[in-house]
């Protein structure tokens, strides 16, 4: 196995093109991603961008775009064993790593192995969330009207997609102007949607950068988000099939995450059509190391 580590977000979405189209829906977070760095849609403080080979064959990919942490594809268990070497000699501080439950395993006991500073840290398993496809699309009797968001709803856009991250984290994030450029790029893109009541938004749906092949292309939908005084109304569900309808349209697959822990937004997205079809974890690093 050979890891290398691409130059820019375009190299890295040149060089996986085939891993990703193998398993469009399981690397399309790596797609997406790099397809917004690439396009300045959304800045970071830096960026990481790797690719495990085998032979000529590309086998595995992750990326990372601090502070955030690492984004890992499907691979083997020796390609991630590769992948984690190289993340120790040269991402040793890296926060937390998101992939399926073999993956990560895989991955740590390499890491663990390699002794670095980095791999001394306590971990605990954090998030697990459910990977959702769309099949067939219900659209529910929902009181309201979807609309595409414009400018001039930024401000409430941008308070919900913060509220939005506190509640599925657990703790207020950190945002900064780099965060707000990005909503507005993806706003002025048509990419976030409300449903409204009586013209008065409620809930809100977002998508990221469509990433296609020449077999088609994968969309996957988030941020979901109702404010608590309006939840229990089946807004997010008005939306979330409303935009899964119009993506689809389209001629898009369409897939999102749902927390695992959080029934009442399982429950809603197979009411509305999705199915299931892999789970994945992440596993967060605390700032102290083993005694």
């Amino acid at each position: 196995m050979e890891v290398v580590r691409c130059e820019s977000p375009t190299e890295f979405l040149d060089t996986t093109t085939s891993y990703r189209e193998r398993d469009p829906v399981r690397t399309n977070i790596l797609g997406s991603v790099a397809i917004s760095s690439a396009h300045g849609a959304h800045r970071y403080d830096d960026y990481l961008w790797w690719v495990v080979r085998d032979g000529t064959e590309v086998v595995g990919a992750a990326l990372r775009t601090a502070p955030y942490g690492m984004q890992i594809g499907p691979m083997t268990s020796e390609a991630a064993a590769a992948l984690a070497v190289d993340v120790s000699l040269h991402d040793d501080g890296f926060p937390w790593v998101f992939a399926s439950h073999a993956t990560i395993t895989s991955f740590m006991e390499a890491y663990r192995s390699t002794g670095s500073p980095g791999s001394t840290r306590h971990s605990v398993w954090g998030r697990r969330d459910i990977v959702y496809e769309a099949g067939a699309i219900a659209l529910p009797i929902v009181t309201g009207t979807s609309r595409i968001a414009t400018l001039a709803d930024l401000n409430l856009a941008f308070r919900w997609s913060v509220d939005f991250q506190a509640f599925i984290d657990g703790v207020a994030p950190r945002v900064d102007k780099r965060d707000r450029d990005a909503l507005r790029s993806r706003i002025t893109s048509g990419g976030l949607w409300f449903w409204c009541v009586d013209d008065v938004p409620v809930a809100m749906a977002g998508y990221a950068s469509p990433v296609k092949f020449p077999s088609g292309t994968v969309t996957r939908i988030g941020p979901v988000y109702t404010p608590e005084e309006h939840r229990g109304n089946g807004y997010a569900a008005a939306i979330t099939s409303v935009l899964t309808a119009t993506l689809v349209g389209r001629g898009s697959r369409v897939m999102l995450y749902a927390d695992a822990a959080n029934p009442t937004s399982n429950g809603v997205y197979r009411r509305i059509g999705y199915h299931a079809i892999d789970e994945v974890v992440r596993l967060d690093f605390l700032a102290s190391a083993h005694a």
